[in-house]
């Protein structure tokens, strides 16, 4: 068997008391760091409390580590809100899986393809089962960068330039001038993104399209990084990423201690600060978003102009995620904002 390929798995039935034991249960098979999952894996972490939630996480994304840590931490904060909780990591099977457990609510703690693509919350209006975070429409608006640009463009939101750069192209240069951006179209966390700047060896004709047949170049702003929490519609903070090992916000600086320092609130003119607020609420409104949000922005100074880059509908929960460092500026702590995402948890008709 490849590594990451699972053609059948056993659903398991176990109670633990903490989101640390269910970590190291659910990380410590390298199996499951996959692209495949027939079975789904099912943990029942807490066996009364006044409603039933299934908690689904790890899935078949890049992210799916992520996704096992976020759910960790979400899942300790269920149990302790009074929850009876089911822990689902995801596989192919898991319309089969919701239908047999019938819980009042889902929630969506998956991070990448799969969840925050718009396939989950498809298949839960379906089966009319509530569930947090975007749906459809708004959870695969934003994750493919494409689109999300075409429509902050059509809404009037500063974003930088770009363009669509097709493999069968088979271009031998630069596909526009550096420095600029290499994005896969739909991964999150940073993952595959690459700067190419003046000086860098690069040369684009050995670009291999790693995560699809399709990128988008966009052209690199140098500029302070700002990230804008959303809740039920609300900005909640801007928060700013100081680098300290990295030239951009990736992967490793995301998730790794020590690498970025969080400034928050973001030091910025109340005017500059109100308007970035404003500007995350116009897009987490007219992408009829749902829940919680976070939306990351460039600040030029030069140009002393502000560019949207992306708006994610399923923020990490982890414990160097940005929602919930923002949220407790507002006096709002991790237990209390798992508790206010779960209000939002409905189906679409």
């Amino acid at each position: 068997m490849l590594r990451g390929e699972r053609v059948e798995r056993t659903r398991q039935y176990m109670s633990t008391q903490t989101a640390d034991k269910m970590k190291k249960q659910l990380l410590k098979d390298e199996e499951y760091t996959t692209r495949f999952i027939a079975n789904c894996k099912v943990t029942l972490l807490s066996n009364e409390g006044k409603k039933h939630i299934a908690l689904i996480g790890g899935g078949m994304s890049a992210e799916r580590e992520v996704s096992l840590v976020t759910s960790a931490e979400v899942g300790k904060s269920l149990i302790q809100a009074g929850y009876k909780v089911t822990f689902i990591d995801m596989g192919v099977d898991i319309a089969s899986v919701l239908l047999e457990l019938q819980p009042d609510i889902v929630y969506n703690g998956l991070h990448g393809t799969y969840g925050e693509d718009g396939c989950l919350p498809g298949l839960l209006n379906i089966l009319r089962i509530p569930y947090t975070h975007s749906g459809v429409f708004a959870s695969s608006l934003a994750f493919s960068k494409v689109h999300s640009k075409f429509w902050f463009i059509a809404n009037n939101i500063n974003t930088p330039k770009s363009i669509i750069v097709n493999k069968s192209s088979n271009i031998k240069h630069d596909p526009m001038l550096r420095p600029y951006v290499i994005k896969p179209l739909t991964q999150g966390s940073s993952i595959g993104v690459e700067i190419v700047l003046q000086e860098d060896d690069f040369n684009f004709a050995n670009y291999d399209f790693p995560y699809g047949d399709q990128i988008l170049v966009e052209e690199y702003i140098k500029g302070r990084e700002m990230q804008v929490a959303v809740l039920n519609g609300k900005g909640l903070g801007v928060l700013e990423i100081q680098l300290l090992k990295r030239r951009f916000y990736d992967y490793d600086t995301k998730y790794t201690e020590g690498y970025a320092k969080h400034l928050c609130p973001a030091p910025l003119p109340t005017a500059i600060y109100e308007e970035l607020l404003k500007e995350s609420e116009k897009i987490y409104h007219t992408m009829n978003c749902k829940g919680v949000a976070r939306v990351e922005f460039i600040f030029d100074q030069k140009r002393d102009q502000f560019f949207v880059l992306e708006i994610n509908t399923h923020p990490g929960m982890t414990p160097l995620s940005i929602v919930p460092e923002i949220a407790a500026l507002q006096g709002i702590n991790f237990a209390s904002l798992v508790k206010e995402i779960i209000k939002t948890a409905s189906f679409e008709t």
